[in-house]
């Protein structure tokens, strides 16, 4: 028995390298994109720093009146500064999410500032869209990334915890997409443009298609709770994943472009890693056969067994 144990520790090691490794991509290349997206062009952030009811504290801070305060030219160098800033941070976040290590409580709070900050940044793309709350859904992989990190690194990747907010993370994900490619919130017009300008497709094909995906985004949602589906389910949504990000970069950039259009379309792509990263985190820990139903360390001792990924879910 000790000497079978002692062969099989190895690879649940390597099982939690793997694991921690895709968490690690996702949290990193979602805040390097952010980061250039701060740092290069600019941040969705004037629906909620235009608006009296959330920022006119700072307007009285900055200026004698809210008049003034949207008036004056200071104020947008003000806030283009801190952008930059932000970005900055962004960029330093990225670092951290890719040397982390469970025992830098600095390394962690810092983690948990960067999955603030891409609330922050989801709840101002929210006010921009109307308060359409789909879109904070569509952006819970990616705020939930760092999260995911921090919960894996100090509790285990298949700790309860870690899977149960990866799981919210990857339903709130593919729950907000479909409810925009399914229609049931009014379809963004550059959806239809990516379909057709990639696969050719008219208006009432690209329709269907849109529709078509929206649904499946849903069933995988439901899929990943039934054992029978979760394989198929958690691989077709890390594949759509990937797709719908690279999308942005293979429908906008040009050889006729500067520099192809990757500035201004690579990053899209970067900052949605979560997407495609969420799922497979999901079905390497869910479904890997080499350590199911041993138990996690909570506390990183050897020794204790993962909880079977049944368990997890119920």
């Amino acid at each position: 028995m000790k000497e079978s144990s002692s062969t099989v520790a190895p690879q649940g090691d390597n099982g939690r390298c793997r694991l921690t490794l895709v968490l690690r991509i996702g949290a990193c290349a979602c805040f390097s994109g952010w980061a250039w997206q701060h740092l290069v062009w600019s941040a969705p952030y004037d629906a909620a720093l235009w608006n009296p009811d959330l920022f006119g504290w700072l307007a009285n801070a900055l200026s004698d009146s809210w008049e003034s305060y949207v008036a004056e030219i200071m104020t947008d160098q003000r806030i283009g500064m801190a952008v930059r800033l932000v970005g900055l941070l962004y960029l330093a976040m990225a670092v951290v999410a890719w040397t982390v290590k469970r025992d830098s409580l600095v390394q962690m709070c810092f983690l948990g500032l960067g999955g603030g900050l891409l609330a922050w940044t989801a709840f101002c793309k929210c006010l921009g869209d109307g308060c359409a709350m789909a879109i904070l859904l569509e952006q819970g992989g990616q705020v939930l990334s760092p999260v995911m990190l921090i919960l894996a690194l100090r509790r285990g990747v298949r700790d309860r915890w870690t899977i149960r907010v990866a799981l919210i993370a990857f339903c709130a994900t593919f729950a907000g997409h479909g409810v925009y490619a399914s229609g049931l919130a009014p379809t963004p017009g550059h959806f239809y443009g990516m379909v057709s300008a990639i696969l050719g497709l008219g208006e009432q094909g690209a329709d269907i298609f849109l529709k078509t995906v929206g649904i499946l985004d849903f069933v995988v949602c439901a899929g990943v709770f039934v054992p029978a589906l979760r394989r198929a389910s958690l691989a077709y949504a890390a594949l759509w994943g990937l797709l719908t990000a690279l999308a942005r970069p293979v429908a906008g950039m040009s050889l006729a472009a500067p520099w192809w259009g990757a500035d201004q379309f690579l990053h899209e792509a970067v900052y949605r890693a979560p997407h495609a990263a969420l799922p497979l985190f999901l079905l390497l820990a869910l479904t890997g056969q080499s350590t199911m139903g041993e138990d996690e360390s909570v506390a990183g001792k050897k020794g204790n067994s993962d909880r079977s990924d049944a368990e997890t879910i119920a």
